[in-house]
């Protein structure tokens, strides 16, 4: 009895402790961080739900006079999960229209996940398996501007939270008397 208590007590435990890290719901770019040499369509907006507008990753349409890049982050950093981590939402469906993929957690040092297109834009993040909370793209076509309506993530980084050293011993303290109170009372003879 006693087993079965402690038993459903610590997968209590471990069930509120435990980071989630598949989103319900897609998790879309949030800033545009930084752009050069991209070309606006309808809005602009590369960030949010897809709306059919955006921005061509040149100068200008087709061809570009030079090849263009942004960066955008995300407010919930991505995650590592099964399948494709990032969307980039490209308006046409050409192959043609080509961009690198690079992520970051900091801005600062990005790593190249590989050239993808309209036809494969579901990316995965492979061995990067630190929390994404920015993305750049970067046109690889010197003949078509990619056309970028938004990007989205499919999984939240798992966020472990850190408990202060008197925090821990105060939850060990507590969870020890819990586990008095289901004791076995001693029958006295």
């Amino acid at each position: 009895m006693i087993a079965r208590k402690m038993a459903s007590m610590a997968l209590l435990g471990c069930a509120l402790l435990a980071g989630n890290s598949v989103s319900a719901a897609p998790i879309y770019a949030s800033t545009l961080v930084a752009s050069s040499n991209v070309t606006a369509f309808g809005s602009g907006v590369v960030t949010g739900a897809p709306d059919g507008d955006g921005v061509w990753l040149g100068s200008s349409f087709d061809p570009p006079a030079l090849l263009g890049s942004l960066t955008v982050s995300f407010a919930t950093a991505l995650g590592n999960g099964a399948g494709a981590d990032l969307v980039v939402v490209e308006i046409s469906p050409s192959a043609a229209e080509t961009f690198n993929v690079e992520v970051s957690t900091d801005n600062l040092v990005y790593t190249l996940l590989g050239e993808f297109s309209a036809t494969n834009n579901l990316i995965d993040f492979g061995s990067f398996t630190a929390p994404v909370s920015y993305v750049r793209l970067t046109n690889t076509s010197t003949a078509f501007s990619a056309d970028i309506d938004t990007l989205f993530g499919n999984y939240e980084a798992d966020v472990l939270v850190s408990i202060p050293e008197p925090a821990s011993l105060a939850l060990i303290a507590f969870g020890l008397a819990g586990l008095s109170t289901f004791r076995r009372p001693i029958k006295s003879r």
